[in-house]
């Protein structure tokens, strides 16, 4: 792929060239337009190995959504592209697949939730370099409920924010922690083979979302629990005396996923202290 170089900021199209950008890059990239039309590679054999590889393409891109739906709003620290990160992972997991042929490969996250726990936010900032303390967490797949553990310690020691990407973090004077703990299921090509879709339906699963107090980045942190339950927040939706507890299907083609984020906060128009996008550092705690 081109890029362009000695040149002022240029975005939009020249003739028969695109100019574009992408988060996490300064570069501006440069493509040709043209090519076979959508319906000629929608109905001509000769295409019928893109269209398996558009398939599988659209798969990975349909689980890399439902993982970043389970992050919550966290994924707003991230100082790159997360979905080409993540698709790049769910088409690893999808090679694995040997019992169907490409165009119809399963994606089974729940074979390889190890790939996924560690997963950072940042690439400029690692999570383990700006927070000097270890965490710790607990997760029960049963019960469907996860602890996020965080130590007390001294915000001189255990934020490291002197660094050339965390310019808003130094000016910002808040910080706090969130996690958040969201179910991903495996997927699969659909009946009819023209897109992807959950092995089952898990609709009311959705991702919960807690976070600590703020605090200020020049004092110190007492200890902290984040606690999160999922079961617990879908009975306490439901009115005991007409709808009986609802809890979605959950079986082994699902992966609970804890999340956890610092954010640094700034005040909004109304005094309320609000997270700085793109200000901070997350990552995948854990999977089960």
């Amino acid at each position: 792929m081109a890029r362009v170089k000695n040149l002022d900021q240029i975005t939009g199209s020249l003739k028969n060239l695109s100019f574009y950008t992408r988060k996490g890059s300064d570069a501006i990239f440069v493509r040709t337009k043209g090519g076979p039309s959508k319906e000629k590679i929608k109905r001509n054999p000769e295409f019928e190995g893109l269209r398996r590889i558009n398939r599988e393409f659209g798969g990975c891109s349909a689980m890399s959504k439902q993982i970043r739906q389970s992050f919550g709003e966290l994924s707003h620290v991230a100082d790159y592209n997360l979905s080409s990160a993540l698709n790049s992972l769910m088409k690893s997991i999808q090679k694995t697949d040997e019992q169907h042929e490409t165009g119809s490969r399963s994606i089974r996250l729940s074979a390889f939730r190890y790939t996924l726990a560690g997963f950072d936010f940042g690439r400029k900032t690692r999570f383990s370099s700006l927070l000097r303390v270890p965490l710790n967490y607990t997760i029960d797949r049963e019960q469907q409920t996860a602890t996020v553990l965080i130590p007390a310690f001294a915000c001189s020691f255990g934020l490291n924010m002197n660094t050339e990407f965390m310019k808003g973090a130094v000016n910002s004077g808040t910080f706090r922690f969130t996690a958040a703990l969201g179910i991903v299921t495996d997927m699969q090509l659909n009946i009819s083979g023209t897109a992807y879709e959950p092995v089952h339906d898990k609709l009311g699963h959705g991702v919960l979302i807690r976070s600590t107090p703020w605090f200020s980045t020049q004092g110190s942190v007492q200890e902290q629990q984040i606690k999160l339950a999922l079961i617990r927040e879908y009975t306490a939706t439901t009115d005991p005396l007409t709808t009986p507890p609802f809890v979605p299907e959950f079986t082994d083609a699902d992966s609970l996923v804890l999340t956890v984020a610092v954010e640094f906060g700034t005040p909004d128009a109304f005094g309320n202290t609000v997270p700085i996008r793109g200000t901070g550092g997350g990552m995948v705690l854990g999977v089960f």
